[in-house]
């Protein structure tokens, strides 16, 4: 009889990690529990973290809640989609949003207030991930995410690249691969350009002090770049199939693809880390914000987070994320799992972006995404 094999594996230890919480929270049998009858509606991101969601998440909290839990995968959707219901029939029980949408969506009056006395297992978030104001006047619990991470195919580019100004090397140009939206490219032009100047871990301070002039270094190395790719399915498409040699690419997705193609590589810089900044919250209106709050108080447990961290996931549980160190060196390549890497966490310059977002986006389709 063959090895069962490691995708097999982590799917199976992540539903171990499930379950451990599900007989935690005393597992009830078919069309029982506290929530009976009920359905959970849940926005969640179409693709890896939908995935986790639907196997990690969604049988262990049917089982001990006797909800029936309803993904609604999307991107940008969810927030408009959430403006454009009535105030007291919020399309969704249970959302996550990141800090583009998110956070001018609490300051509008957008998501209820939680009760965090419903949700213990923030407390064992590291403190980095909640210090913010979305989550100390409760409308949200925070935590990383996808860190930017350089991608490269290990036969295509003989000397991998380890550090961002890598991406300015003369046998990758032409081969490189960016993700379209700014958030996470102009950070990286940033970082590649800080880097070449001799300060790699300056990019944060560069970006607001010379916004301008990393806007004309993107244009300036626009035409190195043969895709702006919009998903993270078409990045690893275009890594296996030679389209592209080097870029930058989302965590979560790429581990997977890291654990099951050889020839693919990955670094991230210890300098100019930045990871995506998402929360978990209540939409106002909602007449299950019991049942919602009980979901991200699942959400963050022990087990849960160890069965997302095995999909791909990064996470804010020191506990968890020492334990995924040990287990899989891969995860432990991308992602925090001290003291000290969490006391140094940083995301992407959202308040940067929330304060020029018209100019920097009319700049970038113009003139990075588009020769104008």
């Amino acid at each position: 009889m063959s090895l069962p094999s490691r995708r097999r594996f982590l799917r199976t230890s992540a539903g171990l990690a499930a379950g451990a919480w599900l007989s935690g929270c005393g597992g009830q049998p078919s069309g029982a529990g506290p929530f009976a009858g009920q359905e959970l509606r849940v926005f969640c991101y179409a693709g890896g973290h939908e995935v986790a969601m639907r196997e990690v998440f969604v049988p262990a909290f049917e089982a001990a809640t006797g909800a029936r839990v309803s993904l609604f995968p999307g991107w940008w959707d969810g927030i408009p989609k959430l403006k454009a219901a009535p105030p007291d029939q919020p399309p969704f029980d249970l959302m996550i949003s990141d800090a583009t949408q998110g956070f001018p969506a609490a300051r509008e009056g957008l998501f209820a207030q939680l009760s965090l006395d419903n949700i213990p297992n923030h407390k064992t978030l590291t403190p980095a991930a909640i210090d913010h104001w979305v989550f100390k006047e409760r409308y949200g619990i925070t935590y990383p995410d996808s860190v930017m991470t350089l991608a490269f195919h290990k036969g295509r580019v003989p000397d991998p690249p380890r550090r961002w100004a890598d991406l300015l090397r003369p046998d990758i140009a032409g081969k490189i691969g960016l993700y379209n939206a700014y958030y996470m490219s102009l950070f990286t032009f940033a970082c590649i350009r800080a880097d070449a100047d001799g300060k790699p871990g300056t990019a944060h301070d560069l970006l607001r002090t010379d916004l301008d002039g990393v806007l004309r270094f993107a244009r300036e190395n626009r035409r190195p770049v043969k895709l702006w790719w919009p998903t993270s399915t078409d990045m690893i498409l275009a890594l296996a199939n030679g389209d592209c040699a080097a870029g930058n690419m989302h965590s979560p997705e790429y581990l997977q693809a890291l654990r099951e193609k050889s020839d693919l590589g990955a670094s991230v810089p210890d300098r100019d880390r930045a990871f995506v900044q998402v929360f978990w919250a209540v939409p106002a209106g909602t007449h299950r914000k019991d049942l919602a709050e009980k979901a991200i108080d699942a959400i963050f447990s022990e087990e849960m987070q160890l069965g997302f961290a095995r999909k791909g996931s990064a996470t804010a549980v020191p506990a968890v994320a020492a334990r995924m160190a040990v287990e899989d060196p891969f995860w432990k390549q991308l992602y925090p799992h001290t003291p000290e890497q969490f006391a140094g966490l940083r995301y992407y310059p959202y308040d940067l972006y929330a304060e020029h977002s018209s100019h920097i986006a009319d700049t970038w389709d113009r003139t990075v995404l588009r020769d104008g």
